[in-house]
């Protein structure tokens, strides 16, 4: 009876099929036939259910066709079979962090970096999930120890320049953005988020040429034309704000912020109808927006529409009492 049961037990297993259709389906794969490449990985499992890495094919490719609960299920069967392999945590974490599961995705990633504790890839990725778990302090560790282990490693210095930036340690930021792009000078989210750290080191003038960079680098990258408006704003070239902020709009930034700047920049060229319908726009966008109501107060005032300027001021004191000593000489005025 033994003996019996032991043959039974192993006839449903044929490693030597398997590993032919899982090769099969890795080539499909390679090829975008995915349909063709998930059945093979199915008959691969279907020969030999120990073989991990079907599982773990089998579970990138329902990631990739967005079926993240059946990623999460094979790899969870490959760990369960091999549950030394790194790489099969690292996966399952990436799936946790697109999930949004940050603590779940740590437990992954503190697998990953303990059973392969040399990769610098598996600890800059901890050091991400630090991050989205707004532990930067960790998340700088982390991503320094990669760069001990490779120090040309260029996801490590973006992602450690984040982090201090999140931690307004403008001059890091600046250091690693630069590293950065010696690595990589093709990306235009570092020469836009250097200019960041400049424009809040009060180095405008530093901060332009980076805006410009990331611009001629990608034209549809909004985030330049915003912070390189605002350096315009700030440097008292309002016709060159509008451009920018009009670019910014146009490619789908319109955030009540982005209408109340433009709207300063119309006031300052004395545009004032058109400094109305922005600071309008901004606080249908946002009717919290304070600073939209004193703009459009003063822009009314400069009008000669002294009521409207008068209830879009009440309106910012009582949302913000403080306002009301640097607004009162104006209230006055409209009022009269």
């Amino acid at each position: 009876m033994i003996l019996s049961a032991l043959i039974l037990g192993c006839a449903g297993r044929n490693p030597e099929e398997s590993a032919k259709h899982l090769k099969a389906g890795i080539e499909l794969q390679n090829k975008g036939k995915l349909d063709d490449a998930m059945n093979e990985y199915n008959k691969a499992i279907e020969m030999d259910k120990k073989n991990q890495t079907a599982w773990y094919h089998r579970g990138v490719l329902n990631v990739s066709r967005n079926n993240l609960p059946k990623g999460i299920e094979d790899l969870t069967e490959a760990i369960d079979i091999a549950p030394d392999s790194a790489r099969f945590y690292d996966a399952r974490g990436y799936i946790y962090i697109t999930m949004n599961e940050y603590g779940k995705a740590m437990e992954d990633y503190e697998k990953a970096v303990e059973k392969d504790p040399k990769s610098a890839i598996y600890i800059n990725r901890r050091g991400y999930v630090y991050a989205l778990l707004k532990d930067y302090i960790q998340a700088v560790k982390d991503y320094s120890k990669a760069l001990e282990m490779n120090p040309k490693y260029e996801d490590a210095y973006s992602n450690r320049g984040f982090a201090y930036l999140s931690l307004n340690k403008f001059e890091n930021v600046v250091s690693d953005f630069t590293k950065a792009i010696e690595l990589n000078p093709k990306r235009a989210v570092y020469y836009n988020t250097r200019g960041y750290a400049y424009s809040n080191m009060k180095r405008l003038f530093d901060a332009l040429p980076d805006y410009d960079k990331a611009i001629q680098t990608d034209s549809t990258l909004a985030d330049a034309y915003i912070n390189r408006g605002y350096v315009f704003l700030n440097t008292d070239q309002f016709q060159f704000a509008v451009e920018d902020f009009d670019r910014a709009i146009k490619l789908g930034s319109t955030a009540a912020l982005n209408y109340n700047a433009r709207g300063f920049a119309f006031a300052n060229l004395k545009q004032y109808p058109k400094a109305i319908s922005d600071y309008t726009k901004a606080i249908e966008l946002d009717p919290n927006l304070t600073d939209a109501y004193v703009n459009r107060g003063f822009s009314f005032f400069n009008s000669l529409d002294k009521p409207n300027a008068l209830k879009d001021w009440q309106t910012a004191v009582s949302q913000k009492p403080a306002l009301d000593s640097s607004l009162k000489s104006y209230m006055d005025k409209a009022a009269k």
